[in-house]
């Protein structure tokens, strides 16, 4: 290669059958093993009675007259139903919605803006007062929403807030006269909705749109990613192959299925058991506890940099036993070489994975185990087979090997655009099937991926173009009193912008401007390299998911603890 550009076909056939189709396979091969846990309360679901209940919604959904392409959204937290929905909705040939936990945490504006921009038909809500999962109750909220969901019928709901939403499913053991109750879907169906849900399986396609997810909208208001079963069957396939993963009996899922939807279904493809943790975001505890009694030997789903950060340094770690655990799936970023070295010395048996993806295009890049340490902690892997990647520059030319340019993807993962959002499908989506994935990266000679920063994120310091995550690898290298940094970029009357490092510490450690200043010119760090600024905190703002750091919400807090003038002003 001489260019920045990369594809190598697969050694084996991608699987074209439908979520159905898998399911029923899985049922047929594995009737007896265990698909899913739900823990703390251990409901389990055997392969077969996963069928038979999947099978019980799905009759019941076409008895509620559901068709073809509608739509069917869902707020529900880590329990059965969530995956007893995921597998109804592709059976009956409709377009699956899950809905982030948090929803209707922010205003009913957000809830109504969701709600409509995707059309939905059917909308299902759990009735839950847990606070630990969610800080206000879905259907209550639905309700404010719609009051007349509590004295209408429940095909009587009319709302002209809402527009295309005809029916609303509750999870709940009280009564809503305006609701359906999920138990009394899954008893609907009769012999004719069975026998048209056989029928219909083999007229329904692995590449129909099947999914639509919705991004984290903390640039914006949220957009919602059409893909299809094909994409994520093979993606997350891909993924489970080249990391051994696929081999491991019990796996992890460490995190709410909303926002891990890409590999919920892995189970019908390999016949693994998936274990969640907890209700929503797992804490430490509830992942070290699930690994120890569950016996689990991978964490699938990614743990994002911070929670396996926190996961290294708790104090209880030692106390479990983890002797079944044999690799962690991180992402969200590179794994620093101080946090994979730290992991060899705390879990000497258990392999980083960090993988490279975007709700757009599933997964691009992984590291596999057999990859050095300076590899896997300074690249985001190899790039799956049959996937393009090319890197380019302003002028959409592929730059020469080894150097910078923006990544761009093609292949069977790519998403088929936003629901209803065609002005920025031309963005992203070229004619021809490449994605503008807005990451800035490079490729070795070796095939690796390196991710460099987001060109959004790129500082742009006088004449030079400044990667945050470079400068971030930098302070993780020369300090180990660092616990989390990010580099950013704040306004500078000369300088155009200037570099700020926004840095939290190390529980019970102490640092100084100064004492960063003449570590990062020991290391050498030169010219246009050089941070004009460092703030130390003791969190950063997150995004409404709660996974990544929220850099629009940290440059106002920084511009306004350095007193700088902005725009505005």
């Amino acid at each position: 290669m001489d260019t920045s550009y990369y594809h190598r076909p697969a050694d084996q056939p991608f699987l074209d059958d439908t979520f159905g189709q898998l399911l029923d396979k899985a049922a047929a091969r594995w009737p007896d093993r265990e698909a899913y846990v739900f823990r703390p309360g251990g409901r389990r679901v055997t392969f077969a009675e996963l069928k038979e209940q999947v099978d019980q919604l799905a009759a019941g959904l076409l008895a509620l007259g559901t068709n073809r392409g509608d739509r069917i959204g869902w707020v529900v937290d880590n329990r059965l139903e969530w995956v007893l929905l995921y597998f109804a909705v592709a059976k009956v040939g409709a377009i699956s919605v899950p809905l982030e936990n948090d929803m209707f945490d922010c205003t009913s504006e957000v809830a109504l803006y969701m709600i409509n921009k995707v059309k939905l038909k059917t909308l299902v809500l759990l009735d839950s007062d847990e606070d630990d999962v969610y800080y206000t109750n879905p259907l209550l909220s639905m309700i404010e929403i719609a009051p007349e969901l509590e004295t209408c019928q429940p095909d009587q709901l009319k709302n002209p807030k809402i527009p295309f939403l005809e029916t609303v499913i509750a999870i709940t053991e009280r009564k809503y006269s305006g609701c359906y109750m999920f138990e009394d879907v899954q008893k609907m169906g009769g012999i004719k909705e069975y026998r048209r849900l056989e029928s219909m399986q083999a007229e329904l396609s692995s590449k129909d749109p099947g999914f639509l997810f919705s991004t984290s909208g903390s640039t914006g208001t949220p957009k919602f990613v059409q893909h299809s079963s094909y994409a994520l069957v093979n993606s997350c396939g891909e993924f489970f192959r080249m990391t051994g993963i696929d081999k491991q009996a019990r796996c992890l899922f460490p995190f709410a299925a909303a926002s891990g939807f890409w590999d919920v279904h892995q189970p019908i493809v390999f016949g693994n058991t998936m274990v969640f943790p907890s209700p929503g975001q797992a804490t430490v505890i509830d992942v070290l506890s699930a690994i120890q009694d569950e016996r689990c030997g991978a964490v699938a789903a990614l743990l994002f940099i911070k929670q396996f950060y926190d996961l290294l340094h708790h104090p209880q770690l030692n106390d479990y036993d983890l002797s079944s655990l044999e690799m962690i799936h991180v992402g969200g970023n590179v794994v620093h070489e101080s946090l994979v070295q730290l992991s060899a010395q705390l879990l000497p048996n258990v392999k980083i994975l960090n993988l490279y993806g975007m709700t757009e295009v599933v997964c691009v890049s992984t590291v596999t185990p057999d990859m050095t340490l300076e590899a896997a902690s300074t690249t985001v892997g190899k790039i799956f087979p049959e996937i393009e990647v090319k890197l380019v520059d302003k002028t959409g030319d592929t730059v020469p090997l080894g150097q910078d340019g923006e990544v761009w993807v093609k292949g069977y993962s790519v998403f088929q655009g936003y629901c209803g959002d065609e002005d920025t499908n031309k963005n992203i989506l070229t004619d021809d099937g490449w994605c503008n994935t807005g990451d800035i990266g490079r490729l070795g000679e070796d095939g690796l991926l390196m991710i460099v920063g987001r060109s959004k994120d790129v500082i742009m310091k006088d004449d030079e173009n400044v990667y945050p995550v470079l400068l971030e690898r930098v302070f993780h290298e020369i300090c180990d009193k660092v616990k989390i940094v990010k580099a950013i970029g704040v306004p500078h009357e000369a300088l155009v912008e200037e570099i700020c490092m926004c840095i939290i510490l190390k529980d019970g450690e102490t640092a100084t401007e100064e004492e960063m200043r003449k570590k990062a010119s020991n290391f050498g760090l030169t010219g246009a390299f050089v941070p004009g600024y460092y703030l130390f905190m003791d969190d950063f703002p997150m995004t409404k998911s709660e996974r990544k750091i929220d850099v629009k919400a940290l440059k106002k807090i920084a511009i306004r603890e350095l007193d700088l003038p902005t725009e505005e002003t």
